[in-house]
């Protein structure tokens, strides 16, 4: 006979759905491609339309490591693997 399947908390499951089974190495690649973008765009602005996006840009790069690290990190904690 078949055990049934165990049922996890919705909560981790929608970790797993935003980590997307990516490993830590792809999510610092991810992070750091995203966060060479953003250097891009606040150098174009800078040079080419005299703004200063710093307080922007921080925000930016902490949502931005939000969704790369933290579903990786509840995931590894919660699981012991990803």
């Amino acid at each position: 006979m078949p055990t049934p399947p165990t049922r996890q908390s919705s909560f981790l499951q929608k970790m797993e759905e935003l980590n997307d089974g990516r490993s830590l190495l792809a999510n610092m690649g991810g992070f750091l491609c995203v966060l060479g973008m953003l250097g891009a765009a606040n150098y174009i602005c800078k040079i080419g339309l005299h703004i200063e996006l710093y307080s922007v840009l921080l925000i930016l790069i902490a949502g931005v490591a939000c969704y790369f690290f933290v579903p990786f990190l509840v995931v590894w904690l919660w699981r012991g693997r990803v």
